[in-house]
This record gives structure tokens, C-alpha cells and sequence, in this order.
């Protein structure tokens, strides 16, 4: 309530469209409020009120600018990524690890925290959870949803296994972000010690 999303979702916005990337520790990209079921469960909900299809970064608009990115300057071990190796699920639909040049965003390999995963719901966890049963709001069954929860994450890790976040890295993240047709991109680097 504080930062008014409520009167965005009575005028029927709920990011549906939109793409957001987060330049952080990575996503914990099994987590519930990231399942793509239940993103197109509430997509298919958002189309069949508004008449009207998304836009949304799929595979072959990833592999439209793929030589430009620099995700894919960057080599992996067994040679460049391909589109379908950066995508991942429609709402998850990119992901690479910058700062160590391979694609593991998760927080699994690394000790550098959750931040990422933390920052990324607070804009996109889902409106609905998936269950046994099908789908139940978010906001009931575990008390959460993001700002724009209709919202494609993007995830662009740039804290990792060989530490960041380096200028270097966040900075062709930034460039990645904007050749993706990012609409927000979301940086919340500090440190105790600025500059």
C-alpha cells in the first residue's frame, strides 16, 4: 500500500508485457513465485480481459540480436551460448552469469547470498502459486506478490563464484538489458566503502 500498486491494478496494470531485469546475485529460478504455469495461468487471465496479446522475449527474438549481446562475446567453456541455451521459461525467458561467463544464475554455487532472488520478487513473484489443484492467489496462499507480477524477469548475475559486482560486468549487463527491450532495469548495488 505504501508505494500505491493497487490503484495500478484497478486501472488493470499488472506488468503483463513488460520486462524487467535485475542486475544482481542471480534468481533462485525453482522458486514458486517464479513458475511458469502459473505466469501464463494469470497471462491467459490479463489476455482474455484486455483482448490483446503480449509481446513477450521468447528464443528467437533472443537469437534476432545474439551476435550483439555480450552475454554471447563472452565464451563459455564448451563455446558461445546459443539463444536456446539463454532462454529460459516465459517468465524467466534470459538468464546468464556474467561475472562468471557461464549460465548458472542461481545461488546455488556461490556464497554471494540472495539478494537477487529477494529484489526480484519484490517486482515480479507471480500473482498466482501453483498447486496440486491448480492455482490460487499468491496474495492468499503465501501472503506475496510482486510490483508487476505479469512481469518477464530477466536475470543478469553479475555477483557470483569469482565475487563482483564489477564495472565491467554490470555495465554490458546494462548494454544486454537494453538490446532485450527491457521497459525497467533494476540495480541495487552498495557497499559500505562507496566509490
Amino acid at each position: 500500500e505504501m508505494i500505491g500498486p493497487s490503484a495500478a491494478y484497478a486501472a488493470g496494470y499488472t506488468g503483463a508485457g513488460m520486462r524487467i531485469a535485475v542486475i544482481d546475485t542471480g534468481t533462485d529460478t525453482d522458486h514458486k513465485s517464479f513458475d511458469a504455469d502459473a505466469f501464463a495461468y494469470a497471462l491467459a487471465e490479463d489476455e482474455k480481459a484486455s483482448g490483446e496479446a503480449y509481446d513477450l522475449l521468447d528464443a528467437a527474438e533472443i537469437g534476432a540480436v545474439l551476435p550483439q549481446l555480450n552475454a554471447y562475446k563472452r565464451t563459455l567453456q564448451n563455446g558461445k551460448p546459443t539463444a536456446e541455451q539463454l532462454y529460459g521459461t516465459a517468465k524467466l525467458p534470459f538468464h546468464y552469469n556474467y561475472v562468471d561467463g557461464d549460465l548458472d544464475v542461481t545461488h546455488d554455487n556461490d556464497d554471494q547470498g540472495e539478494h537477487g532472488s529477494h529484489v526480484a520478487g519484490i517486482a515480479t513473484a507471480n500473482r498466482y502459486i501453483k498447486t496440486e489443484d491448480g492455482f490460487v492467489s499468491a496474495l492468499e496462499a503465501v501472503k506475496v506478490q510482486g510490483v508487476a507480477p505479469d512481469a518477464q524477469l530477466i536475470t543478469m548475475k553479475v555477483f557470483g563464484q569469482n565475487g563482483g559486482a564489477y564495472d565491467s560486468d554490470y555495465m554490458v549487463a546494462i548494454e544486454d538489458a537494453v538490446l532485450l527491450g527491457c521497459d525497467a532495469v533494476n540495480l541495487s548495488l552498495g557497499a559500505s566503502n562507496p566509490g
